[in-house]
C-alpha cells in the first residue's frame, strides 16, 4: 500500500498494543493492517446492508429479482475460472496461530478482566 498522508489519530492502549503485536506476527507495517481493517470493515458493511435489503423484500419483489437472476444466469458465457481460496487458508491459519501464541503466552481476556474489575471494585467507596 502506498502511504499518502500521514494523519494522527489516537487509539485506546489495548487497540494500539494488538495492532503492534499483528504487525510483528504478520510482518506488516501497523498502516497497512489498519488500512486492511478499515477495508474489512467498510466491506461488512455493503453486505450487511446487502442482506438487510433481502430482508426487506417484499415476496413480489422477491419473484422479480430471482426471474432477472436467472436470466442473467442463462446467457452463455466462458465458464469462470475455479475460486482460488488459498490465501484465506493462509490467513484463517496464521489467525489460528497468533490466537495460540496469545494462550500459550499471555493470559487469557475473561481472566484479564475478572482481575481488572476485581481492582475497580477494591477501589470503590462503600457507605
Amino acid at each position: 500500500m502506498t502511504a499518502t498522508t500521514r494523519p494522527l489519530i489516537r487509539l485506546p492502549t489495548h487497540s494500539y498494543a494488538t495492532l503492534k503485536a499483528m504487525s510483528k506476527v504478520m510482518k506488516k507495517p501497523m498502516s497497512d493492517l489498519a488500512a486492511e481493517a478499515i477495508e474489512r470493515y467498510e466491506d461488512d458493511l455493503f453486505w450487511d446492508e446487502v442482506d438487510r435489503e433481502f430482508e426487506a423484500m417484499t415476496p413480489e419483489q422477491w419473484r422479480r429479482y430471482r426471474k432477472e437472476f436467472d436470466e442473467w444466469d442463462a446467457i452463455p458465457a466462458p465458464a469462470l475460472p475455479a475460486d482460488d481460496w488459498s490465501g484465506q487458508w493462509r490467513a484463517d491459519q496464521s489467525r489460528a496461530q497468533a490466537t495460540a501464541r496469545r494462550r500459550v503466552v499471555g493470559r487469557s481476556e475473561s481472566s484479564s478482566r475478572s482481575r481488572a474489575r476485581g481492582s475497580q471494585a477494591s477501589r470503590r467507596r462503600v457507605g
